[in-house]
């Protein structure tokens, strides 16, 4: 049954008229709420090329079973022992120093790399040393 979307307006009292309206009234009761929607949908999929719909379906796929892959964790989540999750803590823990010592390592290093290597001005004062140094072998 279609979904009729426009009620038909009487005139006044043409008793024909109210029951055109009541039937359309019936109609729009009776019908699916995203009937319209899908006889849309549809059509717009069927003018579209089949490569954009196997990419459509891939993402429908994929997109289930990275839902499927989130209702497995949640289970596993509930499905863990107080120890499990104490073990967990203490792993993040660890985690969490070994990476502060890591970025602490690396902040020695880019020190030590920055003192290594001349500054802007240090640069500019070499550059200018050879310039007078070629000026005056030329002389």
């Amino acid at each position: 049954m279609a979904c009729v979307t426009a009620v038909a307006q009487g005139t006044g009292g043409d008793p024909k008229g109210d029951q055109i309206q009541q039937r359309d009234r019936d109609q729009l009761q009776t019908c699916s709420p995203t009937l319209d929607q899908d006889r849309t949908r549809t059509r717009l999929q069927t003018r579209l090329p089949d490569c954009v719909q196997d990419a459509v379906k891939e993402m429908k796929q994929t997109r289930e079973q990275y839902q499927e892959q989130l209702r497995d964790k949640i289970k596993e989540q509930k499905a863990c022992t107080e120890q499990d999750r104490q073990q967990l803590r203490t792993q993040l823990r660890e985690a969490v120093k070994d990476q502060a010592r890591d970025r602490e390592q690396l902040r020695e290093r880019l020190q030590a790399l920055r003192e290594s290597v001349p500054s802007h001005d240090q640069l500019m004062e070499q550059a200018r040393e050879q310039v007078q140094q070629r000026d005056r072998k030329g002389d």
